[in-house]
């Protein structure tokens, strides 16, 4: 796995969004490209009103940047995650004739982060993503966008502004080698293909069919045919159902081509891949997940007989290390409602885990949050403005905090071939210490504790509500380390870093690593919950699958609710974020703040 393959999994696995590729593959056959150059104006901010979107906004004073560099590497900062790029452009004479007969252009960006929004001359002509609060962006693959004709002045200048968030903290915007490239559009360039899901979650239930109703949007003047195939599989590939027909598609006009469902569907996720191929090559194509009666998904445990005898002696070996708590004031983040602390702390094997705690000024007893980081999260502080919760996010041992003194290489495949040497053997009971720690506060009611995180973060707090009665309430999103035998059928990563260890450890078996796992599978843990949950997916996940995510939840016996994010990919929306917080209110008896 190359190094840039495995900087995008970390990412995705921070819990943060990343949407898979549901966009059109767009091939044009127009071989004229022209590059407008990588030179743009800059401007941190999120730019509230529509001015900068306008061509007769002066933006003199915003920065010179190009779009070839990194944000971060010309010195520049976003502010909040906001920023813009503003360029303006006139269209060379021998253009102008080819794009008045193109009806329009096509604006390559290139690979961008993460999430934005495009104006031509004022007029927003293209959207990927979301912004807060319900942020939704991505990175893996070219951002492409058809602009109208009427929205262009062909003899004048004309003006493309962007504004964009990013999700990451990565700098955001353009990235490394990116040069915009400008052209007449193709035919293609003038469709949308719509997969239209006959259910607001994607989520069927019931006596509900399976169903799809693709639609054939045509921005051009000219009349298409086309052949349209759509093709049903199981998550795991296998193909459940597929269709092939001839269509129509006006011109200025949309093609319904109807309904295509399943009926009789068996409980799981599925995928359906629809494209669309033009008379003359061109293809256009679209994929989405869906799921049915996923409460009924069967994976049933395949824990060994000293699962428990395991857990509680590694609980027990951790109860013998001093934890040896050290707190250090951070001023600077000490300025609204919470003293803000540096913790760190010992835990098994005597490693040294540091974490972030926010302890509020206002006096008293008062229930607590204990925030799990996704896998490669960079450190980030928990809450400063008082809700009513203390919080302590926790670093597990090599990563975020600790990941300057990290000893266990690839963290998944650490030790992987004996569960007594494995990586997450260590970081689950760092999950455990973290609720040593808020116990041992002064400030903490003890009786007041949840637990919160998606992706990793997701599976240590079930990992935390399974060993620990402390927990009176979680909230899970996304969660990662589950059901591994189908994950692995179903996902590409983690498996291919398991596949790679193995190619580099010829001694070690597949069997020998999935007996590993078997101790360290939430769903193998899940049962052990007794305290209410909410669980948030995203109906699109490639990184942890929900699948995998319902595998583990259909083992609590607690109780418990469920939210499906329809479009997004690895990460959820806000909604998820406050059903959890209302969730430890109504359980830990705490009134909503003012």
């Amino acid at each position: 796995m190359n190094k840039y393959i495995k900087t995008v999994l970390l990412m995705m696995l921070c819990g943060f969004t990343f949407l898979p590729s549901i966009h059109a593959q767009k091939q044009s056959q127009n071989n004229l490209s022209n590059n407008f150059g990588v030179d743009w104006k800059f401007h941190a901010g999120e730019g509230r009103d529509s001015s900068w979107s306008r061509i007769d906004y002066q933006d003199n004073h915003w920065a010179n940047v190009v779009s070839n560099k990194l944000l971060k590497e010309q010195g520049q900062k976003l502010d909040q995650g906001f920023g813009w790029y503003r360029k303006k452009l006139s269209f060379p004479a021998q253009l102008q004739q080819k794009i008045a007969e193109a009806e329009g252009i096509r604006i390559d960006l290139g690979k961008f982060a993460a999430c934005e929004e495009i104006y031509v001359n004022g007029t927003l002509v293209g959207k990927t993503g979301e912004f807060p609060q319900n942020f939704a962006g991505y990175f893996d693959h070219e951002r492409r966008y058809f602009v109208p004709l009427e929205a262009l002045d062909l003899k004048g200048e004309n003006l493309i502004a962007i504004k964009f968030f990013d999700g990451w903290s990565s700098a955001g915007g353009f990235l490394n080698g990116t040069v915009m490239k400008v052209e007449p559009a193709s035919t293609v360039d003038k469709l949308m293909l719509k997969i239209n899901v006959q259910d607001e979650d994607y989520i069927f239930l019931g006596s509900d069919s399976i169903a799809i109703a693709p639609t054939i949007a045509n921005s051009g003047k000219k009349a298409l045919h086309a052949t349209l195939k759509i093709f049903l599989t199981t998550d795991d590939g296998a193909v459940v159902q597929s269709h092939e027909l001839k269509v129509d598609i006006p011109g200025k006009g949309t093609a319904r081509p109807g309904i295509f469902g399943l009926k009789n569907a068996k409980p799981g996720f599925y995928h359906y891949k629809v494209s669309l191929n033009l008379d003359g090559g061109q293809k256009l194509e679209e994929q989405v997940n869906v799921g049915y009666e996923p409460e009924k998904i069967v994976s049933p445990n395949d824990e060994k007989a000293d699962f428990d005898k395991f857990w509680q002696a590694n609980k027990a070996q951790l109860a013998r290390i001093q934890p040896d708590y050290q707190l250090m004031l951070i001023p600077e983040q000490s300025k609204l409602d919470y003293e803000m602390y540096h913790v760190s702390m010992r835990s098994l094997d005597n490693e040294l885990i540091m974490g972030y705690y926010a302890k509020p000024k206002k006096a008293g007893k008062h229930p607590v949050i204990v925030e799990y980081m996704g896998y490669g999260s960079k450190p980030y502080f928990p809450n400063q403005s008082w809700d009513g919760f203390a919080y302590f996010v926790l670093s597990v041992r090599g990563q975020a905090l600790n990941e300057k003194s990290n000893h266990f290489g690839t963290w998944f495949t650490y030790g992987i071939d004996n569960k007594d040497n494995y990586y997450y053997r260590g970081a689950f009971m760092d999950v455990l210490r973290a609720l040593d720690f808020v116990s041992s506060r002064d400030e903490i009611d003890g009786n007041r504790i949840a637990v919160r995180g998606s992706s990793q973060g997701g599976a240590l707090s079930v990992v935390a509500a399974s060993l620990d009665p402390r927990v009176k309430a979680l909230a899970i999103g996304i969660p990662f380390l589950s059901d591994f035998q189908d994950y692995f059928k179903i996902a590409p990563w983690p498996k291919s870093d398991v596949a790679y260890y193995l190619s580099q450890h010829p001694e070690v078996s597949w069997k020998q690593v999935y007996h590993t796992l078997s101790y360290f599978d939430i769903k193998n843990m899940a049962s052990r919950i007794r305290v209410p949950l909410v669980m948030g997916i995203g109906v699109q996940d490639n990184v942890c699958p929900p699948h995998i995510n319902f595998a583990a939840y259909n083992q609590v016996k607690s109780k418990k609710s469920w939210m499906a994010f329809p479009s997004y990919g690895h990460s959820t929306g806000k909604a998820f974020h406050t059903a959890g917080l209302d969730l430890f209110r109504r359980v830990l008896h705490v009134e909503q703040s003012r």
